[in-house]
């Protein structure tokens, strides 16, 4: 139950409000450029809401590889779907790994997570996440930013929702 607890505790996921289902543009008369295209390195806002299942791929007395694979809708990427690898530390709570965001058009991000999860009252945990993008594919390919993750989730089933927020550079 331990292992399960804290491997809840440390990636993404989660449902929770209704998001744009694809990036929004809104066109500036002034700049000519689209509000959510960055452009000389300008940062953008991205939030959404997502929902994940989790598990354990291994464990020893110490630490747990888990393995999350998630779905939600987020500013532009539209519908996502989050996959994710990451080594729990059963003695802080406190996890890290890599992921991978897929947009609705394929374009991924790559990023790399540390987290903390803590239980709140059992079967509940709530974990806090920051997803620091290190670049990606498409018009994600010199993306950099981070992305913020509150979910809770149960220690009996895996499953987490919760809401992502932060901020992307598109690089071009």
């Amino acid at each position: 139950m331990r292992y399960l607890l804290i491997g809840v505790c440390v990636l993404a996921a989660a449902c929770g409000g209704e998001v744009p289902s694809a990036p929004t543009r809104t066109s500036s008369a002034v700049s000519g450029t689209s509000a959510t295209e960055a452009k000389g390195g300008s940062a953008l806002p991205f939030m959404g809401t997502l929902e994940a299942t989790e598990h354990v791929v291994s464990e020893d007395a110490t630490h747990a590889v888990r393995h999350l694979d998630g779905t939600g809708n987020a500013t532009h990427l539209g519908r996502f779907t989050l996959s994710a690898d990451f080594t729990v530390t059963f003695a802080t709570g406190n996890g890290a790994g890599t992921a991978i965001w897929t947009a609705a058009n394929g374009d991924q991000i790559f990023v790399n997570v540390v987290g903390h999860g803590d239980l709140v009252v059992f079967p509940t945990v709530s974990i806090a996440e920051t997803h620091s993008i290190v670049g990606g594919t498409g018009r994600f390919a010199d993306a950099s930013g981070t992305l913020r993750i509150e979910r809770s989730g149960s220690i009996l089933t895996g499953v987490t929702s919760g809401s992502l927020s932060g901020e992307i550079n598109l690089g071009h």
